[in-house]
């Protein structure tokens, strides 16, 4: 129950004639520190985690994402609306005021005599009238539950409001980690277009001096003919870079609220594969249920669930209804003056007595639903650790992955440097030429995907421990709604 609506309930004098379960967060069991934790310190990890990779381009667009993306300004509209619905829930509880103007003529019949009208069998004479009746005033209507139902209405729109919130910081943490990703995957397919382009010139530079050792009979057209392929092979990669990067930089635009074209710049920036450092300290595991929205934004729906069933219980119980009405009154339709006062007012209590089990079963129904909340509650925690883990072990072994793949990669280029000096010496065939060129290629290229691979991951743990949305949080009513 946010601290307003206890205000106003104890304001009342209701606060403690509500039906239904009062909300309590529920305790859940965290471990004392991540499995895949090397170090534990209790520090949390950086808001504006994206700064980390010291990318003023990457800075950037994930500015220019949070201020343009158009599914953030959609969560936007929905707060809007999660508020306009509270207001409504509000209003539906408070007495209720309209105008309403009436005229009327009505003709009675009746019988006259020595009997009187109540005995018209005693001699008369028929006669008739005519009666008008203009009215104008205000009518007054209020229903008031004594059992709290509108209160627990209020206290789930309030709770809706707050998870309407959660969710976009919750898009927003997704949206960050996205954009991320594919600048991290455009420079990545850059920088392979970089490395194919050496290999082809070096690649080029062997098939030269094979054809002219052909030409000289020192080589046959096989050799050549085996060059030539490699060749085209490696060519062959250059598109499907050309492609990815292109695509990258649509979806990144998108993302920014522009059309796909707008960001194509980027592909002649020649910028490296932004580096990610070397280790990485997690936060405590009992802050992630603080830090990730989306487990907030289960947390309160699962107060909306429960304040729902208080909501169904309070059908169970009597309501009183007061209507009122005040206003002028003339009898004659011609005259628009107004000759006298009207008013009436009335009071009533209705109670459910019999009604086919309808209310018990909205009760059923929304207890278990409480209950689904609280499963997907539960359930949004495990899978929150579960994305800590996986980030940490993918972020922590990929690191000794490229170890191995830069002594690879070393190690390939001598080779390489040896077997060409040997093939001219006419101390090794070429095919080892050939092997030599293709390893070290597939080294250097694995190795661009391994730096690539341990930066998304290095994203892929930031948005699992639920950074981002703070600096990027908006200020109160940033949305311009009702409050």
């Amino acid at each position: 129950m946010s601290r307003a609506l206890a205000l106003l309930l104890a304001a009342l004098g209701l606060a403690g004639c509500m039906v239904g379960p009062d909300y309590r967060l529920p305790e859940v069991g965290t471990p004392g520190k991540y499995a895949g934790a090397r170090d534990h310190h209790n520090i949390p990890p950086p808001d504006a985690w994206w700064t980390v990779f010291k990318d003023p381009v990457l800075d950037r667009l994930i500015r220019e994402a949070a201020a343009f993306n158009l599914d953030i300004r959609q969560t936007g509209q929905r707060i809007l609306a999660a508020r306009a619905e509270r207001q409504r829930t509000i209003a539906t509880g408070l007495p209720s005021l309209q105008g309403r103007a009436n005229a009327s003529q009505r003709r009675n019949d009746f019988i006259t005599g020595g009997g009187g009208l109540s005995n018209p069998a005693a001699g008369g004479y028929f006669g008739n009238n005519l009666i008008d009746i203009i009215q104008a005033g205000f009518d007054v209507q209020w229903e008031i539950d004594p059992a709290g139902g509108l209160f627990r209405r209020i206290e789930s729109a309030q709770a809706m409001i707050e998870a309407e919130q959660d969710y976009r910081r919750a898009v927003l943490v997704s949206l960050l980690g996205e954009v991320a990703r594919l600048y991290i995957d455009l420079r990545a397919n850059q920088q392979q277009m970089a490395i194919t382009r050496a290999n082809l010139a070096t690649q080029e530079d062997t098939l030269q001096l094979t054809m002219a050792r052909a030409g000289a009979g020192l080589d046959s057209q096989q050799e050549v003919a085996q060059q030539q392929a490699q060749l085209e092979t490696t060519r062959s990669q250059l598109p499907a870079y050309e492609i990815a990067a292109r695509q990258d930089a649509h979806a990144l635009a998108v993302l920014l609220g522009k059309s796909p074209d707008t960001l194509l710049y980027l592909l002649e920036m020649q910028t490296p594969v932004p580096a990610a450092p070397t280790d990485v300290i997690a936060d405590l595991p009992s802050e992630l249920l603080r830090r990730r929205p989306d487990i907030l934004q289960a947390e309160r729906q699962l107060a909306a669930a429960t304040a729902d069933v208080g909501t169904a219980t309070a059908q169970l119980y009597p309501k009183l209804n007061l209507t009122g009405f005040l206003g002028l009154q003339n009898t004659r339709l011609s005259d628009f003056t107004p000759v006298g006062k009207s008013w009436a007012m009335a009071g009533g209590i209705s109670t459910p007595i019999f009604n086919w089990g309808r209310i018990q079963a909205e009760i059923d129904k929304a207890s278990a639903q409480q209950q689904q909340a609280l499963l997907a509650y539960q359930q949004s925690i495990l899978t929150a650790f579960r994305e800590v883990e996986d980030a940490l072990v993918a972020y922590q072994r990929e690191q000794d992955r490229r170890r191995a793949l830069s002594a690879s990669v070393t190690a390939n280029a001598l080779a390489v440097t040896l077997s060409e000096e040997r093939y001219l010496r006419g101390l090794t065939a070429f095919l080892n030429v050939l092997e030599a060129q293709r390893a070290l290629y597939l080294a250097q290229s694995s190795l661009v995907a391994s730096n690539a691979r341990i930066a998304t991951s290095l994203v892929a743990l930031y948005k699992a421990l639920g950074g981002g949305w703070q600096p990027m949080e908006p200020p109160p009513h940033a949305e311009t709604g009702p409050g």
